[in-house]
């Protein structure tokens, strides 16, 4: 090879493993870029959690506003401030309360609430019975014709059904305590009495011809309601004796065709 010619085979010979050593380098990297990728790109924990759908708010069921809650006996205190006319917490400090939720479809109810234990003036039932009870209505057609699951106070503790029927009594001053039928259960669990100030949640709901109640989330009551219950038509509701309480109705999200005031 002349003298001439031997720097330019040095050059490129020299051009070509800087070539051969630039590719090595990007395949590198782009091996590590890869490696790393998958790792980069999997969100966290908390990302996961922000966007997973959030779990249904209280079973399905609704809080009742003042506006929809019907007092028939009583008073009920709205718990919020005075500008909140639609608030969902309330009080009952006197003896005797009723009420219903019309545009519901009477078959599912739940009441929390916490019992501050007896009022200041204790009134008999119609019977004369002296009783503290805090309970819901089923398929309250009118005050004398509905389904009662009531959690008895004092003067024992227990899960009471009763179905009160009088077809041609529509107000409860014409029936009184007339028509009333205890439902027997097939499953009963007893009931420890409560103490003033504690919380509870019950719930009753109906499935066919299958009434069945739940206190604090545990099935305490289950029966078969007679015919003449299934019958009925109208809204839930809630009553309270000689009880003081402070409350949250619910009730299910959608009015039913059934759900007649």
């Amino acid at each position: 090879m002349s003298d001439a010619r031997q720097p330019r085979w040095v050059a490129l010979g020299t051009s070509g493993i800087l070539m051969l050593w630039a590719g090595s380098l990007l395949l590198s990297h782009g091996a590590c870029s890869g490696a790393r990728k998958p790792m980069e790109s999997a969100p966290s924990s908390s990302a996961r959690a922000l966007r997973a759908d959030p779990p249904p708010t209280k079973d399905g069921l609704v809080p009742v506003t003042r506006q929809r809650l019907h007092v028939t006996q009583g008073q009920v205190v709205n718990l919020q401030e005075e500008e909140q006319q639609d608030g969902t917490h309330f009080a009952i400090d006197g003896p005797r309360q009723r009420a219903v939720v019309p545009e519901t479809t009477g078959d599912d109810v739940e009441l929390r609430f916490t019992w501050l234990g007896a009022t200041d003036e204790v009134v008999p039932l119609a019977s004369g019975q002296h009783r503290e009870q805090v309970g819901l209505k089923l398929r309250a057609r009118d005050g004398c014709n509905l389904i009662y699951a009531m959690w008895r106070i004092a003067p024992s503790a227990g899960i009471v059904v009763q179905f009160k029927s009088n077809p041609d009594a529509h107000e409860s001053g014409e029936c009184g305590n007339s028509g009333y039928t205890t439902v027997r259960p097939r499953f009963m669990e007893p009931l420890e009495r409560l103490s003033p100030g504690e919380s509870h949640v019950l719930r009753a709901r109906i499935d066919a011809n299958v009434l069945t109640v739940y206190a604090d989330g545990q099935r305490v009551w289950e029966g078969l309601l007679p015919a003449d219950a299934l019958g009925l038509e109208g809204p839930v509701g809630m009553r309270t004796d000689n009880a003081r309480v402070r409350f949250e109705l619910l009730v299910p999200q959608a009015a039913g065709p059934t759900s007649h005031l």
